[in-house]
């Protein structure tokens, strides 16, 4: 058992994580998290500036771990999403972007107005964004309304938005996992 133990240390040890010091993980959360900005510069709207500069174009929402398998895709279907129904980004201001969604069953617009720091303000039509969803004024009993709840509950609010690259945004928000989009190509 102290051999399993002492294994186990080692290799906790010899990790990567445990290679680089505690400095160069913050430095690396820093520039991840605040756009490599200072505080002041942060605050101050420097990450909401640039959050979105280059943004104009076609990008896939990605699927992570499938909720029901486990199964994790990471990224690997966004030739599939572009080619099909990729969010189209455009900005309508430096501080507003607007996401156009569209499923089969209808589209829908997202926008997104610069707060301070990373946060955005995000606002979404209901009426369009339930059809486009699935669960329209059409659909009715228990099901449908705990279902609408659930959904409207993650939309309209505070957000943050991250550019951990060039070709992903990363939306977080306090209800539900973080919303990773790709760049499509071309």
């Amino acid at each position: 058992m102290r051999r399993l133990a002492l294994l186990l240390v080692l290799s906790l040890i010899a990790s990567p994580a445990a290679a680089q010091s505690v400095p160069d993980q913050a430095e690396r959360a820093y520039k991840i998290f605040a756009g490599g900005l200072s505080q002041s510069d942060f605050l101050l709207g420097g990450q909401g500036r640039t959050a979105m500069d280059g943004t104009v174009g076609k990008w896939a929402r990605l699927n992570g771990p499938d909720g029901r398998t486990g199964v994790e895709s990471y990224g690997a279907d966004r030739d599939r999403i572009c080619a099909g129904a990729p969010i189209s980004i455009k900005l309508v201001s430096p501080a507003v972007a607007e996401f156009g969604n569209n499923t089969p069953l209808g589209s829908f617009t997202q926008v997104y107005s610069y707060v301070a720091g990373a946060t955005f303000a995000e606002h979404t039509d209901l009426v369009p964004y339930l059809a486009a969803i699935g669960l329209g004024p059409e659909k009715t009993g228990r099901s449908f309304d705990q279902a609408r709840v659930t959904a409207m509950s993650i939309v309209n609010g505070i957000v943050q938005i991250y550019r951990p690259s060039p070709d992903i945004l990363v939306i977080t928000r306090d209800k539900g996992y973080p919303t990773i989009l790709a760049r499509c190509p071309g």
